[in-house]
């Protein structure tokens, strides 16, 4: 029936030509060919079959998206491309045309949606793609400290950023002068590991991260794990006066000189009340743990004496606590105090916002401890330390976005301060903004 039609469609228009007077050089059959073949290809719908170079690219890389329709004669269509981020508004790249290929940049990560029509005798058909667009792998990984005694934990955390799909850490280390790594743990999707090395000595140490699609980055830290050793002396000085006829008539002694040793340091010469006075350091150091009496006397040319008798307990860590003093002075003056020997120094850091907020964590108390008075410089905070003894040390600054707990910046310091309680930096770890000098120790 339907050939039918046509035929007598066909046979209308050759004799509407003959009528115009036009020249007719085909045969009729011929030409019904023609127009049911012309009207057939009207008749047909057009499969979408456009693809895109990748679905899956960095930010800055470009996907090029190509038009292709089967079933149909591809030079009688038009070709629409579209695009949009997931939920939101689509955006027109190009409006039907013949052209078949289209280049898309995008300048945002994102999850998008990308739209290509076929339009053939004015019938669309439309085939739709997910594009993900992310930053390229970057690793934020960092381990606490770089100094451990034996027996004492280190942790590590796996931080990463960008990539495609969910990401996955492993945790490895070897001795420094070995070749062979040990695997503390294989590919999964914890971030956190706490390790405790049983031996000591230097490690090297890599975190690595894996995307989906196979990308990698790692981690290098160093470790050194440093043997049991005694505990770092504490320090402290009493300083007494005598006249400067006889400077020298202050004698110490210690009951238990196993526990405290002590050395006599000149010192300045004063003048109060039109009397001049020599000062005399001694300076005491823990050895062990116990109770002793510290004892300073003095004896004038009339026979008179002073006694100073401080009772000191040392403990475990080698701290020391005044427990009581008693004793007479000159001219009924308050006895002396013992004075800590201390260094210090500080970190400026940016000042605190509703929107970001710095917290400080020491790895050691004993070594150095944070000084409650706050200061400003400039727009800076400065964050100031009491260094109490020689060792090593951690200063972690962590600082957080608004309410959220979770890191902004994690910026590690790994710190040492030699018996004179000067500090040197070791190294940093842990992550900051691009291209922003780390705040200085000074």
């Amino acid at each position: 029936m339907k050939r039918m039609l046509l035929r007598g469609l066909a046979i209308i228009m050759t004799v509407l030509l003959v009528a115009m007077g036009l020249s007719v050089t085909v045969k009729a059959e011929s030409v019904v060919d023609r127009l049911i073949a012309e009207l057939k290809e009207s008749m047909k719908e057009a499969v979408n079959a456009s693809y895109l170079s990748a679905e899956k690219i960095m930010i800055g890389d470009s996907i090029t998206m190509v038009a292709q329709a089967e079933g149909v004669n591809p030079n009688k269509c038009e070709y629409g491309f579209y695009v949009r981020v997931k939920g939101l508004f689509w955006m027109t790249l190009q409006k039907y045309s013949p052209e078949t290929v289209v280049v898309w940049t995008p300048d945002a990560v994102a999850d998008y949606e990308v739209c290509i029509k076929v339009k053939h005798n004015a019938k669309i058909t439309k085939k739709y793609f997910d594009v993900r667009v992310t930053q390229p792998l970057k690793e934020r990984s960092y381990v606490s400290t770089s100094y451990i005694q034996q027996g004492e934990f280190v942790d590590l955390t796996g931080l990463a950023e960008g990539g495609f799909g969910e990401l996955s850490y492993g945790f490895f280390y070897k001795p420094t002068d070995e070749d062979s790594w040990t695997t503390l743990s294989d590919y999964s999707t914890a971030s956190n590991l706490r390790w405790r090395p049983l031996r000591a000595g230097t490690y090297d140490i890599c975190i690595n991260v894996l995307d989906e699609d196979g990308q990698q980055e790692s981690k290098w830290a160093s470790l050194t794990v440093a043997s049991p050793t005694a505990k770092t002396p504490e320090v402290f000085t009493v300083t007494v006066k005598s006249p400067i006829s006889s400077p020298y008539f202050w004698q110490c002694s210690i009951d238990d000189e196993n526990l405290i040793s002590y050395e006599a340091v000149e010192q300045a010469v004063i003048v109060e009340d039109l009397k001049t006075y020599v000062l005399r350091e001694y300076r005491f150091t823990t050895l062990s743990a116990g109770r002793t009496a510290v004892r300073l006397t003095y004896d004038t040319h009339s026979g008179q004496q002073y006694t100073l008798v401080y009772d000191i307990t040392v403990d475990k860590n080698l701290n020391y606590t005044i427990n009581a003093s008693e004793g007479n002075y000159f001219e009924k003056e308050p006895m002396p105090a013992p004075e800590q020997i201390t260094g210090s120094f500080s970190i400026h850091m940016p000042e605190d916002t509703a929107a970001s907020r710095w917290k400080c964590e020491l790895s050691d108390n004993l070594v150095v401890e944070t000084d409650s008075t706050a200061t400003r410089s400039g727009t800076d905070d400065v964050i100031s330390f009491t260094v109490l003894r020689e060792g090593h040390f951690t200063v972690t600054l962590r600082c957080t976005s608004g309410s959220s707990t979770t890191d902004k910046y994690h910026l590690i310091y790994n710190l040492y301060a030699d018996p004179t309680l000067t500090v040197t930096l070791i190294d940093r770890d842990g992550y900051y903004e691009e291209n922003s000098s780390w705040p200085e120790v000074l």
